[in-house]
C-alpha cells in the first residue's frame, strides 16, 4: 500500500460515529506479491480443475476459519489463476475460478473500465445537495460518513465505495478496544498511533467481517480494503505474500456475503492473479513508478482501473506540464484517472483539465 496521511474531521457526530482522524493513502509504501489463495466452494461443485483446485478457504493452511458471516459459496478463487484465466472472469457475476460462476446468487455491482470517479476521504462527504463533479463512482472514509450521507449519495445515482483499512490498527477507530494485544505488531513507520495486524488471526479477521458488515448497513456498494500487504515490510508476524492473497479472498468472500464488490489496492505483482477476487483495482502513482501496465489485466477482464496521481502543485497549482507528465502513458490505457492531492479532500482535477471541489462538511 502506499503511505498515509492523517488529518482531524470536523464533521457532526452521528450514532455509530467519533470524531476519527482520517487515514487518506497517499504514497507507495509497499511493493510486491505473489499468488496463493484458496478456493470455498470446490466440494459443492464436485469438480477437478487442471490448475490445481482443491483446497477450501477455510482449510487453507493456517488459515482461520471462516466466521458466521462469511458465506463459502459466494466466491471462491483459483490459487493457480493466469492471465487469460483472469480475462474469462464475467463481469459482476460472483464467478471466480477463471470465469465460472460459483453461485447462483444476484450479481454484484460490476464498474465498467473508463467510469470516471472521485475519491475524498479527508472530510466527510456533504451530500445535502447536488455533490460536483456529477459522476457515478464516489470512494469515501467508512467511519467519517453516516448512512444518511449514503442514502443522500444514492438518489444522486451515485455508487458508494467505503474505505477503511483492514490491514492496520488504528487508535482512533471506534473498534480499536476490539484487537487483542498479541494480534498489534510493529508501528508503521512514520505513523504514530497505527500498527500492523496479523491478518491470519480469526480475531482480526471477525473484526473485519464486522467493519464489512458496517458498510453493508450504511448502504455501501463496494469496500475498499487498504494496507493488506504488510509482508513487505518488517510488520513482526510471518506474513507472507501468499498469506496477503489469502486475506484478499477472505474479504471478498466476506464482502460478497452481502452483496458488495470490493477492490484490490494496488498491489500490482498480484493484480493477475487478483482480478477475478475483486471488481475494481484502485492505484496510486502507477505513472511515476513506472508500473501502470501491469493492471491492464483488470481491463481485459471488463473491469476498471481507478489511477490517482499527484503531482507538484497539487491541490490547486498543477501546471500544464505536470498535468500532461501525469496523464500521459501507454500503460495506463482505459484507466480512470483523477490528479488528487496528498490529503484526498475535495479538489480534484482531470487529465481534460477541469477541477472541481466536492462540497465537505
Amino acid at each position: 500500500m502506499e503511505e498515509v496521511q492523517k488529518t482531524l474531521s470536523s464533521s457532526p457526530l452521528y450514532n455509530d460515529e467519533k470524531p476519527p482522524q482520517r487515514k487518506i493513502s497517499c504514497f507507495r509504501r509497499h511493493r510486491y506479491r505473489t499468488l496463493a489463495a484458496v478456493a470455498g466452494t470446490i466440494a459443492l461443485l464436485g469438480i477437478t480443475l487442471g490448475v490445481g483446485l482443491g483446497v477450501g478457504l477455510t482449510n487453507s493452511g493456517d488459515a482461520p476459519k471462516s466466521t458466521s458471516t462469511v458465506s463459502a459459496d459466494r466466491r471462491s478463487a483459483s490459487p493457480d489463476a493466469t492471465a487469460s484465466q483472469a480475462s474469462g472472469c464475467q463481469a459482476g457475476s460472483l464467478n471466480l475460478l477463471g470465469g465460472l460462476v460459483m453461485a447462483n446468487t444476484t450479481p454484484l455491482w460490476q464498474p465498467l473500465p473508463g467510469t470516471p470517479w472521485q475519491i475524498v476521504l479527508s472530510q466527510p462527504i456533504d451530500a445535502t445537495k447536488a455533490l460536483v463533479p456529477a459522476l457515478s463512482v464516489y470512494d469515501i472514509d467508512m467511519y467519517g460518513n453516516t448512512a444518511l450521507t449514503i442514502q443522500q449519495m444514492h438518489l444522486q445515482g451515485i455508487r458508494v465505495i467505503c474505505y477503511f483499512s483492514a490491514g492496520s490498527w488504528e487508535a482512533y477507530r471506534p473498534d480499536a478496544g476490539l484487537f487483542s494485544y498479541q494480534d498489534l505488531g510493529n508501528n508503521l513507520n512514520g505513523w504514530p498511533g497505527e500498527k500492523w495486524l496479523n491478518t491470519q488471526s480469526k480475531g482480526v479477521r471477525d473484526i473485519m467481517a464486522n467493519r464489512i458488515k458496517l458498510a453493508a448497513e450504511k448502504g455501501c456498494d463496494a469496500v475498499d480494503p487498504d494496507n493488506l500487504d504488510g509482508f513487505e515490510t518488517n510488520t513482526g508476524f510471518p506474513l507472507t505474500a501468499s498469506t496477503a492473497l489469502d486475506y484478499l479472498t477472505f474479504l471478498s468472500v466476506t464482502a460478497a456475503s452481502y452483496n458488495m464488490a470490493i477492490g484490490l489496492k494496488n498491489a500490482g505483482p498480484i493484480a493477475t492473479n487478483a482480478t477475478c477476487l475483486v471488481e475494481f483495482s484502485i492505484i496510486e502513482s502507477c505513472i511515476s513508478n513506472s508500473e501502470c501496465s501491469i493492471y491492464q489485466n483488470f481491463i481485459a477482464a471488463g473491469k476498471p482501473v481507478f489511477q490517482i496521481e499527484y503531482p507538484l502543485g497539487a491541490p490547486g497549482y498543477v501546471t500544464s506540464q505536470a498535468l500532461s507528465r501525469s496523464c500521459k502513458t501507454n500503460g495506463n490505457v482505459g484507466y480512470s484517472e483523477i490528479i488528487k492531492g496528498k490529503d484526498l479532500g475535495g479538489w480534484v482535477e482531470y487529465c481534460d483539465g477541469t477541477v472541481f471541489n466536492t462540497a465537505t462538511y
